[in-house]
């Protein structure tokens, strides 16, 4: 698709929906670092723009790549939506990332980012319908495991897998210690990954391991300060630091 049909498509939706056809030409990192920014400050209206211009260009398009990226927009939407605590929006973009990470697979079956997604997004989903982890824990964990097997080297997919480890309850399969080991290996593959910081010091957290808690989370605020996920889980381990001294 050529820059000049994107543009006239993309008209009236925003600086990011631009950013994302300046995406589709080569500029991708620039421009997903800039939706990358309002997911951490949980700007919801700018990704649901961005999000709009993605699906528009995914049904023009009909490639894994384009799907995966509308899929991504809305896990990132995820985020945004735990951000301003609504969880209709987590809802609504769980369902909408998945369906558009199930059309990238079908696309490319062989794709480990298309795969990551869809459990990612199925995981995202769980908390938020009747029954949820009996309807797609399984799937959930299955995508994720064919991610990895694709791509032993998907940073994401380690992370998800970890994330899975953490909520699901033990006598189903979930150990805080596997999740543990999942993030250590995505932390192996990227140093540079604020999300497996945050997550190890959730998991820390949970497990009253502070001091491991607290390194975690100051290597996530160092490489990502401005992210609003970072800030809540440092927030949470404050509380309980001060709650600690003050015994």
């Amino acid at each position: 698709m050529r820059l000049g049909f994107v543009a006239i498509v993309l008209c009236g939706l925003g600086p990011f929906a631009v950013a994302l056809a300046e995406a589709q030409t080569g500029n991708n990192d620039s421009d997903l670092l800039a939706m990358r920014k309002s997911r951490d400050s949980a700007d919801v209206p700018t990704l649901r723009k961005a999000i709009d211009a993605a699906h528009q260009q995914a049904q023009q398009k009909n490639t894994a790549s384009a799907y995966e990226q509308l899929a991504l927009l809305n896990s990132w939407l995820c985020e945004a939506g735990h951000g301003q605590n609504d969880d209709k929006v987590i809802k609504q973009a769980a369902e909408d990332g998945v369906e558009a990470a199930k059309k990238a697979t079908e696309l490319d079956p062989k794709s480990s980012e298309a795969h990551r997604l869809e459990g990612d997004l199925l995981g995202q989903l769980i908390p938020h319908v009747f029954a949820g982890g009996m309807r797609y824990g399984r799937e959930s964990t299955s995508e994720l495991e064919k991610a990895i097997e694709l791509n032993p080297n998907n940073v994401d997919a380690y992370i998800a897998r970890a994330v899975s480890y953490f909520y699901t309850p033990s006598a189903f399969g979930g150990s805080h210690e596997k999740a543990v080991e999942m993030l250590k290996k995505a932390v192996s593959l990227d140093s540079a990954s604020d999300t497996a910081h945050i997550w190890l010091a959730r998991v820390y957290l949970k497990d009253n391991k502070r001091n491991e808690a607290r390194g975690e989370i100051n290597e996530a605020l160092r490489l990502n300060p401005q992210r609003g996920f970072a800030q809540s889980v440092n927030k949470q381990l404050t509380a309980k630091e001060k709650q600690e001294k003050a015994q």
